[in-house]
């Protein structure tokens, strides 16, 4: 019979806190929340794995490290793919695949519009960052805010433009997040470039 793991109040801020400054020491400070929040979901959803475990806290740290890495894989693979329709002139790599330039040639054109669409806080930091290649620092500098500022303005952006992008079409990556074709979806909201 596993044992019941449970946390009295004091149990918990301490866990919470120790598992807080384990993700403040591996990512930039934006994504702290978002991270944390996601493992302990993680941790929620997995109670049954965490209650077998011999070392609870052990277990908890894995999933933490885990968890990292997602955080840093998923970032990889949105700023290739909004460096790769950001920039003007795209170069493909030769896929033998016509129709890949295509696809993402004309998802480019459609990016800056679509981040023109996003509430004025994202899309002005997405716009300076992405668009117009400013490091966060001079775009920090440029709309009078601290880095710290512009760096969650540009992650939350680059959040909302993936969302809306999904929601607008359907994206084929490969594994290394190149886009290798795309559709519109079905539902008439497709892009609007």
């Amino acid at each position: 019979m596993a044992k019941q793991v449970s946390f009295d109040d004091g149990a918990w801020t301490d866990f919470e806190a120790r598992l807080r400054g384990y993700v403040r020491r591996r990512v930039d400070p934006s994504s702290v929340d978002d991270v944390v929040g996601g493992i302990l979901l993680r941790l929620v959803q997995s109670q049954e794995a965490l209650a077998k475990a011999r070392s609870p806290i052990a277990w908890a740290l894995r999933v933490a490290g885990n968890a990292i890495s997602d955080h840093y894989r998923r970032r990889a693979t949105e700023g290739k793919f909004l460096s790769q329709a950001a920039a003007p002139g795209i170069q493909e790599q030769s896929t033998g695949d016509a129709e890949r330039p295509a696809a993402t040639g004309e998802l480019a054109r459609c990016i800056a519009p679509l981040i023109r669409s996003l509430p004025e806080p994202y899309a002005g930091a997405l716009l300076l960052t992405d668009i117009e290649g400013l490091t966060q620092a001079e775009a920090a500098e440029r709309l009078n805010l601290s880095i710290s500022g512009v760096k969650s303005r540009v992650q939350r952006g680059r959040r909302k433009l993936k969302d809306a992008l999904l929601r607008c079409c359907v994206i084929e990556t490969d594994r290394r997040g190149g886009v290798i074709d795309y559709r519109r979806r079905s539902n008439g909201r497709g892009l609007r470039c």
